[in-house]
């Protein structure tokens, strides 16, 4: 009887910790249409970005910049997690430079907003870093 018992409670205790690590692994879901917001050398850039899930937590992004220059930028990222990561190349028409970005910060867990740091690598002024913020 003692066996039968105890049998029952490493199954119970194995469906919670199956639980509890799957829901540690949920990744929130950058989808959709955003507000987006960098600053860098306390400058806003403002604009839109339109994100497409790639699977296993991976998303694209097209970013439209128009404020103060017009910049585009193509985006790959991933979430983990509430974590977000994200690598972009630019070309900002504005000043007639190119560059690239790597962006690392924390998501809404129903994917609503993310914020983080930049860190900017700019054909024109050289290294650079600020922050972000994707919204709706």
């Amino acid at each position: 009887m003692a066996f039968h018992v105890l049998t029952r409670l490493i199954a119970g205790a194995a469906v919670v910790a199956t639980t509890a690590a799957a829901t540690r692994i949920i990744a929130a879901e950058l989808k959709g249409d955003y507000k987006v917001e960098f600053v860098v050398n306390e400058a806003s850039y403002t604009g839109t970005a339109k994100t497409t899930p790639a699977g296993k937590g991976a998303f694209t992004a097209k970013f439209d910049f128009t404020s103060p220059s017009p910049v585009t930028a193509d985006a790959t990222g991933k979430t983990v997690g509430d974590s977000v990561t994200f690598d972009a190349k630019y070309q900002d028409s504005g000043r007639n430079c190119t560059g690239t970005v790597v962006g690392k910060g924390t998501a809404e867990k129903d994917g609503s907003k993310a914020a983080g740091t930049l860190t900017i690598q700019d054909s024109c002024d050289g290294e650079a870093s600020g922050t972000f913020r994707f919204y709706r």
